[in-house]
């Protein structure tokens, strides 16, 4: 039996326990926890039936009144409350958005699990590049003296804690000096900031020309500021709290982010897509179509960290890069890998050396990879490098995007 009959009572519920909140923020005390949500993306070739028993493998469900879905299982140790798991909703047959009011962690390692074991679901992955053309959205459309709140993250993993085959290839004395080399690294590297916007727009820009701090070219949250106060957190994950006092607002901020992201992937997979065209001419009658991802980085990878990352993304399966492959090795610094994206199982070609990536993109190949891939690097690799899909920053894409999501 579901515990709300239809969308609008549940609607309402979520309006009455975001101000509610919101008022315990006020007075510095919540006595349970924020609304949050997940935005997840399935495919483009997806349909809302395909999606449904997909979700029903891992959940019970239970449909209410405006194609709402009610998610429950049989866990009931760990949940704050006698609520739902959460409610599911359909943006369009490709996106969709759990809300949940239990403990973030509780419903964090729910959905990672999801996403892990499902071929068919993937985050929303938010680079470093998506974030600030967000900023550039708040500095337009709020007032100077609004707060906002940033925060950077770069974690060194990668870096640091190298993987067994390393270790038992380097030369006597090597990996002592390895790990000299490393001790002045930490392995997280937080930065976060409340500041007005007016305040922030000077900071940023001096903060990342500075070229001190790796984290300051890896945002993952920004506070969009709420039109009730308060504001929405975005992760660079998909996930999202509200802060604010209204669900519409921040329902309302999750289909404009959704909006923009939505274009953004269908304009990667436009350009990076090969494919093959036959015409029946004389000559060899086909043509190819289909532009590489391009990873320039600033600096070369030290070779230690680079064949760290070959390891521990290809053979052991990394699950937030989602990538499965057999590493070609065709030269000290050169690596071919023909390899598995495990959202959606499709076929992707790389070609990796410590100064650039390149990603090839058969038909099919989700736009989300791209995405994927830039954030993760970004977050857990080296944040300092270009991206070109073609001959064409990834930037730009973003740009675009966000024109075509700010169209009525």
């Amino acid at each position: 039996m579901s515990f709300f009959t239809s969308r609008d009572e549940l609607f309402k519920y979520f309006n009455k326990h975001s101000s509610e909140k919101k008022d315990e923020l006020d007075r510095r005390k919540t006595r349970s926890p924020l609304l949050k949500s997940y935005t997840i993306e399935t495919s483009a070739n997806s349909d809302r039936e395909i999606f449904i028993k997909e979700i029903g493998s891992f959940f019970d469900i239970s449909e209410l009144k405006g194609h709402i879905l009610e998610l429950e299982n049989d866990d009931e140790n760990e949940k704050e409350s006698n609520k739902p798991i959460g409610w599911l909703e359909p943006v369009s047959d490709r996106y969709y958005i759990i809300y949940s009011t239990q403990k973030s962690d509780y419903i964090k390692k729910i959905v990672e699990k999801l996403i892990k074991e499902s071929p068919l679901l993937d985050s929303l992955w938010l680079a470093d590049s998506m974030y600030y053309s967000l900023f550039n959205y708040i500095k337009t459309n709020f007032s100077d003296y609004r707060f906002t709140r940033m925060k950077m993250d770069y974690n060194t993993d990668l870096k640091w804690k190298l993987d067994k085959k390393i270790k038992d290839r380097a030369e006597p004395g090597e990996l002592e000096e390895i790990f000299e080399d490393l001790k002045i690294s930490e392995t997280n590297h937080d930065l976060v900031f409340s500041e007005q916007i007016k305040v922030m727009d000077e900071l940023l820009p001096q903060l990342r020309d500075m070229n001190l701090l790796h984290a300051a070219k890896s945002i993952s949250m920004l506070r969009i500021p709420g039109n009730s106060g308060g504001g929405i957190d975005i992760y660079n994950n998909g996930k999202a709290t509200n802060r604010s006092r209204s669900f519409i607002d921040f329902r309302n901020n999750l289909n404009f982010i959704i909006k923009v992201y939505s274009n953004l992937n269908k304009l990667i997979e436009e350009k990076t897509w090969i494919r093959q065209k036959y015409y029946n001419f004389k000559s060899s009658g086909i043509t190819i179509k289909g532009s590489p991802v391009i990873i320039d980085f600033k600096d070369d990878l030290d070779m230690n960290t680079f064949r760290n990352f070959i390891i521990k993304i290809f053979e052991k399966q990394n699950s937030k890069f989602k990538l499965w492959g057999e590493p070609i090795q065709l030269s000290e610094r050169k690596f071919h890998v023909y390899g598995l994206d495990l959202h959606l199982w499709q076929e992707i070609f790389l070609e990796l050396t410590p100064g650039l990536f390149i990603l090839v993109l058969p038909e099919g190949v989700c736009g989300n990879t791209v995405n994927r891939f830039i954030t993760n690097i970004q977050q857990f690799l080296e944040p300092d490098f270009f991206v070109y899909i073609g001959d064409e920053e990834y930037e730009s894409f973003i740009e675009a995007s966000m024109e075509e999501g700010l169209k009525l």
